[in-house]
């Protein structure tokens, strides 16, 4: 098997975790639980209004900018610290309009149950048409410069004096199996992730404790900070251990906070009621 069919093949592996992942997790515990459809779709919608058609597009945008006028390592620290904590201040914010006004008026209680499910929904928005949408776009390009005409291809996109563009193409040639299972990998270790930030800003109006939301928005950012951080430090292994470890403590999170939230009635009582319904 050549090097490109494993890279494809990898592509293809990478695609169905990205998606396939996220929605049988969904699915699981919908089943378990019984948990209400309408609190993952809350997930997605506000994932889609705060993350994917505002504050994304704009954090690409000012990445892009201030990327050409960083001049030194502390310059780029400074710049990644300002994009972790107002990335994790407008996510979190986003969580905490969707429990404080779309539960309310959804008739939807603040328990455990619904708030595991509303993070399974932000999060399998995030990786299935952000992310997996990405993959695929990669995949395509990836195809394209392997069977096009190279020099054809470089004169047509006008990268032939454009260093970044030509850059841009080579590292896309060049890409190996591995990057795209590297990429299934952080988008498995995100999910409870989500999830957790999901609990803790719920518990922040559950105990009408401000502080929760501050825990919620910290622990985000120290994950935007410290796993990219690593990468540009000392390369993936390290980084993707530190987001194991970070994984783990999600959902150490997740498991704890299900004896301090409220519990919402057993499987059978809710299934009885859905079924007289």
């Amino acid at each position: 098997m050549s090097l490109e069919t494993c890279t494809i093949l990898a592509f293809c592996i990478s695609l169905l975790i990205q998606v396939g992942y996220p929605l049988s997790i969904a699915l699981y515990f919908r089943r378990r639980t019984a948990a209400p459809w309408q609190a993952f779709l809350y997930g997605t919608l506000i994932f889609a209004v705060f993350q994917l058609f505002t504050w994304l597009p704009l954090r690409v945008y000012l990445d892009t900018l201030m990327t050409a006028r960083l001049r030194d390592s502390s310059d780029v620290f400074l710049w990644m610290l300002a994009l972790a904590l107002s990335t994790a201040l407008v996510e979190e914010a986003g969580r905490l309009v969707g429990f404080r006004f779309l539960f309310s008026r959804g008739g939807l209680r603040l328990n455990w149950r619904n708030g595991v499910m509303y993070g399974l929904g932000h999060g399998t928005l995030e990786t299935v048409l952000l992310i997996a949408g990405l993959t695929f776009v990669h995949l395509l390009a990836y195809l394209t410069l392997h069977r096009g005409d190279w020099a054809l291809l470089v004169q047509s996109l006008g990268a032939d004096g454009n260093t970044a563009l030509g850059d841009a193409l080579y590292a896309i040639l060049d890409t190996t199996w591995d990057q795209p299972l590297i990429v299934a990998l952080e988008r498995v270790l995100a999910l409870p992730h989500q999830v957790a930030w999901s609990l803790m800003v719920m518990s922040s109006l559950i105990a009408r404790q401000k502080r929760w939301f501050f825990f919620a928005m910290l622990y985000h950012a120290s994950i935007a900070l410290i796993v990219p951080g690593l990468v540009r430090l000392v390369g993936f292994g390290l980084a993707e251990a530190a987001n194991v470890l970070f994984a783990l403590i999600s959902l150490w999170i997740i498991i704890k906070l299900r004896s301090l939230l409220p519990q919402a009635p057993p499987v059978a009582q809710l299934r009885g009621k859905q079924i007289a319904e």
